[in-house]
């Protein structure tokens, strides 16, 4: 029988064993905590992979159903039939969003939560129906080798399949302070797009959806802050009426007539003849603002000259001469108004500034003219300020600087004459040779015309006719030397501006109009560009 010691000495090993076990034990659950951990983090980062390929092919379409409606930015809102516009009928793209009573969960018009702007919006689809199909084809655009579609996506390791969706919203800019959607805008050519893309892994239950907005923009459209500006000398005007830019000044500050030179329209050193400015509603006389540019362009109903002290700004009628605050001009001592104190040019009290050398880079915000030295100044006086056009533009670097902001950078219609000037014409027209008349009316009222003659060649333009021009006649010369004359009545709705001189004897009418925020609600002007919207993305088809 064992002794005590020796029984004690074998419980020993007993009590090691239990250790062991529970020490297995605790391993094991261990290993197999680990193995649990390890296989949910591996498929964690599985998911996470299927989800990001899922939402980077969400982005890559997004992108090429953009690039697919830059491509097409003639037909977005374009009514016209024969173009194939995505408005017209028979050839439409774009049906009403209004015109779905219950739309679908995953139906683009729900990206708009507001069901009162829903009602104004359009969205997609390839046969401009309400069941047509609502997928924007985009995948036309790029070669197939290179898209990530199942089918097509070539050795795709994740082949996805992809759907994008837009949504229009024709902005209506007739009162600035309440721009909104409307499906017909009654001013205004600006648009903004909605697309949703939606993608999923062929096979896979993963998946994605954003939208991200894309709207047209301009880097600049040339305007004319007054009716009539010249670098030059403005002499003569006859019986000109200048009905003035309510706010060229300010705010309910009027502008007339700018020029660095003197104007003298109250007769204080000769006169220019019987000029009157006015304010547009004194012009009117009592026709409807609704019809400025149909009955007052048609008939002598409208008028500055209404007899009476109170209906006119400044210049001549009867024996009352003045000149007021609308006339910014150099009276050069003599006049009762302080000269002003900036033209487009250095030289005057304003900081130099590269994009206002002379009225070319002022009207359309570029940096093209050698500036003169202040020598050249001092000696000439303030109109050599202006200085001339850079001859280093193009790729040859000898190209007119002129020539080439016309043609690249704001993509103007190039015509051979003036002859071809009408009221189908439409956009920026640069006629390279200059103009000695304008023989045809131009533009129409809700369509202006931005028509930029080149009169560097010494080329005289005349206004001996009874022409309606709608929009933005600019006369360019590289040596601010352009010259205007004329015996005639036509009439300008929108502005005249000279790089020279102005010398007229008849009975011109100019009824100042921003060409910047007109245009035609039908068509996109030439100079609008596509660009995303900042932080308008989001991984959602449907907005906060």
């Amino acid at each position: 029988m064992p002794t005590y010691a020796t029984a004690r000495r074998l419980q020993r090993g007993v009590t090691t064993l239990a250790i062991v076990l529970i020490l297995l034990v605790v391993i094991t659950a261990m290993v197999l905590f680990s193995s649990t951990v390890g296989f949910f983090e591996q498929r964690t980062a599985t998911n996470l992979n299927r989800a990001r390929i899922a939402q980077q092919a969400a982005d890559y379409a997004i992108s090429l159903a953009g690039e697919y409606m830059k491509a097409n930015r003639d037909l977005l809102i374009s009514d016209d039939p024969a173009a194939n516009g995505w408005l017209a009928a028979g050839t439409a793209r774009w049906a009403k969003c209004a015109d779905v009573a219950t739309p679908p969960a995953d139906h683009p018009c729900l990206s708009e939560r507001d069901a009162t702007r829903r009602a104004q919006l359009y969205f997609w689809t390839s046969d401009g129906t309400t069941t047509g199909s609502r997928a924007v084809p985009y995948t036309g655009i790029i070669p197939a080798a290179a898209q990530v579609e199942a089918g097509t996506g070539g050795s795709a390791a994740f082949a996805t399949t992809t759907e994008v969706n837009a949504l229009l919203c024709r902005l209506d800019t007739s009162d600035p302070a309440n721009v909104h959607c409307d499906l017909d805008p009654t001013s205004g050519n600006r648009i903004a797009l909605t697309l949703v893309a939606r993608s999923a892994l062929a096979a896979e239950s993963a998946g994605a959806e954003i939208k991200e907005a894309w709207a047209t923009y301009n880097s600049f459209i040339p305007s004319a802050a007054v009716p009539l500006v010249a670098s030059g000398m403005v002499k003569g005007l006859g019986n000109a009426q200048i009905v003035a830019a309510p706010n060229a000044g300010g705010y309910g500050l009027p502008g007339s007539i700018w020029t660095p030179e003197d104007a003298d329209v109250d007769g204080s050193s000769g006169g220019i003849g019987s000029v009157s400015t006015c304010h547009i509603g004194d012009y009117l006389k009592g026709t409807p603002e609704t019809e400025l540019k149909t009955t007052c362009a048609t008939t002598d109903d409208c008028s500055c000259d209404g007899g009476s002290s109170s209906e006119f700004l400044s210049g001549h009628i009867g024996t009352i001469k003045r000149e007021s605050e609308d006339i910014l001009d150099a009276d050069l001592g003599h006049g009762v108004l302080p000269d002003i104190q900036f033209f487009p040019a250095i030289g005057m009290d304003k900081a130099a500034d590269p994009t206002d050398d002379s009225l070319f880079e002022y009207t359309f915000g570029v940096d093209y003219v050698v500036a003169p030295t202040q020598e050249e100044i001092a000696l000439n006086g303030p109109t050599a300020a202006s200085g001339t056009t850079r001859m280093t533009c193009g790729d040859s670097g000898t190209q007119n600087c002129f020539d080439y902001a016309m043609r690249e950078e704001f993509d103007a219609t190039i015509e051979a004459s003036c002859a071809a000037l009408n009221t189908s014409s439409s956009g920026i027209i640069y006629i390279p040779t200059g103009c000695t008349d304008i023989p045809n009316n131009i533009g129409t009222p809700d369509n202006p015309v931005i028509a930029v003659l080149d009169q560097s060649g010494g080329v005289t333009l005349d206004l001996n006719s009874n022409a309606i021009v709608y929009g933005l006649l600019f006369l360019h010369s590289d040596t601010q030397t352009a010259q205007v004359t004329g015996n005639g009545n036509i009439k300008i709705f929108g502005a005249l501006v000279v790089e020279g001189e102005v010398e007229i004897s008849g009975d011109i009418t100019v009824v100042y109009d921003d060409t910047s925020v007109s245009g035609d609600t039908n068509k996109l002007p030439k100079s609008a560009r596509f660009g995303r919207v900042s932080g308008s993305w989001l991984d959602a088809g449907t907005a906060f």
